[in-house]
């Protein structure tokens, strides 16, 4: 039994020092399974440390141990933020630490929920306990209104052999089998420490489990790979050129100052360098921002002379604005496309303007509040567009994902589910600099591909330019920092796919369980001491102002995000009252 092996490891608790080692080294082995490392095969034990620690702290301890392991995690995989606060305005590298330290340790919280209920989760689970903490593990997670969804299962986007199971499951699943895996070896070295039979039935059976759903999935994703191949057979394809100038922020800004088309034939050179020597390139893409404005405007004339100079279409960025009535100008981030009418004219008359814009890049949270903010420089003013557009074109029925649009996925599936067979990532990652965003942003983009079936074009100014295919499989990648274009034969193919319609069904089975879980196990506490009263009011005011601060810091992430935090607040809110109701009434017992 799973109390036998707890009641073994508290005859001799481990000092704090190395339980808050732990807890360090997996919150900062994050890193290691993360790209541009990616040593995904870390995963199935990287939380062993981590839930040994969490299971010798219970109450506040647990809560704050938690807390400390999601935190050094997000330090570990986003520290290019300093970075990039540095390079988006003149804030000094002390001030751009202490955004990162706040960022980390406000969407760091989820796991301080997770270790403050693992111990009622076990309580409740007895000897299935390592199955029961990754569903409350994905619960949290994926609760979790996080600006750069970084699931745990992502890391192995890959392994196609058995990633493509999120095309039935999602990424969630692969979360689950992740902590899974690490709860049945701690639960097997709890047992030898506790001197009981470790391949006794429930290890046996955990086991057995665990490498049945691997085969499930190493099965489903064989089906699936091979729906995809007999698509991709049928399919139509495409010559696509994705033109990388490799032009970084300071770079960029010496170019433009030699002239408001200056940007614009850098472009163009390079593209007509490539198409003299690849006349069967059927689209060009240029990258986040190519053009100076709109595709119309007199700067973009050298973009409109290549499409008419080599018949080719040029999917592209820029910029576009118009004038409101009460004379103020609106202005979009967009995307054009440029191609040939019948009559031999260049067309630019179907542009798509981003919807999901990044806070503190594209627009300045609180500027309302405070308009100082305002003056920082390199933050734009853009306002959103009105949403997912699919553009029928003869390469494809193509939708524009602009930088940080391509990591959400609930608009993503918009997009899929409205018939797009391509999907077109055009971004600027030069901001991020030589750290390990573009490889992240590049593996949270590949991962569409993979849970919806249609292949990704890519073309990002300074890199990661690349091709995935509808497996999310990285088919052509181009360099870091050089200049180049990359060129594939994109099968335009749209294979559906169960998940694009269910949506995150496991991850909210996950939740249900583990929000009955929770319940039980507390209820059967039968306690509420000061210490649970401070983290049971932290993590409501928490769970309250994560949503609330989330959407004022960007208010254009879908609505899906926010509604699941309410639930999640929801649910707290009432078994806090119930517990509080518990305490009263067995207060009253005591006194009588």
């Amino acid at each position: 039994m799973d109390h036998l092996a707890s009641n073994a490891e508290s005859v001799s608790a481990p000092p704090r020092w190395l339980l808050f080692l732990a807890l360090t080294l997996t919150g900062a082995g994050q890193a290691l399974i993360s790209p541009p490392l990616n040593w995904w095969w870390l995963l199935p034990v990287l939380w062993l440390p981590g839930l040994w620690a969490l299971s010798h702290l219970s109450g506040l301890y647990a809560f704050v141990g938690g807390w400390w392991l999601g935190t050094s995690s997000l330090l570990a995989i986003f520290y290019w933020v300093v970075h990039t606060v540095k390079t988006f305005s003149n804030l000094p590298t002390s001030v751009a630490v202490v955004v990162l330290v706040a960022f980390s340790l406000f969407w760091g919280f989820y796991a301080a929920i997770f270790a403050w209920g693992l111990r009622s989760i076990r309580r409740v689970a007895a000897d299935h306990w390592p199955w029961a903490a990754a569903a409350w593990f994905v619960a949290c997670e994926y609760l979790n209104p996080q600006l750069f969804p970084f699931y745990q299962g992502v890391v192995l986007y890959q392994q196609t052999s058995i990633f493509l199971v999120t095309a039935l499951l999602g990424v969630p699943f692969l979360s689950f089998m992740a902590l899974a895996a690490n709860g049945l070896l701690l639960q097997a070295w709890e047992r030898r420490r506790a001197g009981v039979p470790v391949f006794a039935a429930p290890i046996k059976r955990g086991a057995l489990i665990w490498l049945g759903l691997v085969l499930f999935s190493a099965g489903y994703s064989w089906d699936r790979d091979a729906q995809i191949t007999e698509a991709e057979a049928e399919a139509e394809s495409s010559r696509v050129a994705m033109v990388q100038t490799n032009r970084g922020v300071e770079d960029l800004r010496r170019l433009r100052k030699k002239g408001p088309m200056a940007q614009v034939d850098d472009f163009s050179s390079l593209s007509r360098q490539a198409l003299r020597q690849d006349e069967s390139i059927d689209v060009v893409v240029w990258a986040e921002g190519a053009l100076r404005g709109h595709a119309k405007h007199p700067s973009s004339r050298s973009a409109r002379r290549l499409v008419r100079d080599f018949d080719v279409e040029l999917w592209t960025g820029g910029g576009s604005w118009k004038k409101l009535d009460d004379g103020r100008r609106v202005f979009h981030n967009s995307a054009f496309r440029l191609h040939r009418g019948e009559d031999g004219r260049v067309l630019d008359d179907e542009r798509y303007d981003k919807r999901i814009l990044l806070p503190f890049g594209e627009f300045m949270p609180l500027d309302w509040l405070l308009p100082v903010l305002r003056k920082i420089q390199g933050v734009g003013n853009y306002q959103p567009g009105d949403g997912v557009l699919v553009l029928d074109t003869p390469h494809g029925h193509i939708s524009f994902l602009i930088c940080y649009e391509a990591i959400r996925h609930r608009y993503v599936r918009e997009a899929v589910q409205r018939g797009a067979d391509i999907l077109v990532n055009i971004t600027y990652d030069a901001w991020f600099g030589d750290t390990s965003n573009p490889t992240q942003h590049l593996m949270l983009s590949a991962l569409q591909s993979a849970q919806y079936g249609v292949p990704l074009v890519r073309s990002a100014t300074t890199g990661i330019s690349a091709v995935t295919d509808a497996r999310g499989r990285l088919v052509e990648t181009g360099p870091l920092f050089e200049r180049m274009v990359l060129t594939a034969d994109v099968p335009r193919v749209n294979v559906s796919s169960p998940y694009r319609w269910t949506g995150d069904l496991f991850a909210w089975l996950c939740i249900a369980f583990s929000a009955f879980g929770i319940w039980q196990g507390r209820i059967a506490g039968r306690r509420w001491g000061r210490r649970r009263s401070f983290v049971m009011a932290t993590m409501t005011i928490g769970t309250a102002c994560i949503p609330l601060l989330s959407w004022l810091a960007n208010p254009h992430i879908l609505l899906g995000d926010w509604l699941a935090w309410g639930l999640a607040l929801t649910t707290l809110v009432v078994f806090w009252v119930e517990q509080v109701r518990l305490r009263l009434r067995l207060s009253g017992e005591e006194t009588s």
